[in-house]
């Protein structure tokens, strides 16, 4: 198995360098079985929206293509996250922190991210 990091998928979604992107390509067409970690996805959509501008319709469609890979392997929190950032006006990782509280409690301020259904606050 092949952990992917960040570098590799921002080379691939963004084409800023085409040799390298070419690489990654080729890797994520090949029968290899890719991991794609929480840590990963968090600094992936930090950085395309911060450095490249992409907007959220941008990072679904990357979401949409990464999760029709066979050979990527991607965690079920994270795939029901990934759902809850698209129907949610949250980021990713307010979204990680719902599924991960969902049978449990969030310690948070933040009562957007309270109000979703599902989650519950100590101090609400």
């Amino acid at each position: 198995m092949i952990v992917l990091d960040t570098s590799t998928l921002v080379r691939f979604f963004t084409r800023d360098d085409e040799s390298k992107a070419r690489k990654v390509k080729i890797l994520l067409e090949s029968d290899e079985e890719l991991l794609l970690i929480d840590a990963v996805v968090m600094e992936l959509i930090y950085t395309l929206i911060r450095v490249y501008g992409q907007s959220k319709d941008q990072i679904l469609e990357i979401f949409r293509f990464l999760l029709s890979r066979a050979n990527i392997q991607i965690n079920s929190e994270l795939r029901k996250a990934i759902k809850v950032y698209e129907e949610e006006n949250i980021s990713i990782t307010d979204s990680l922190l719902v599924i991960y509280g969902q049978n449990n409690k969030i310690a948070s301020f933040d009562d957007k991210l309270l109000k979703i259904k599902g989650t519950k606050g100590i101090w609400k």
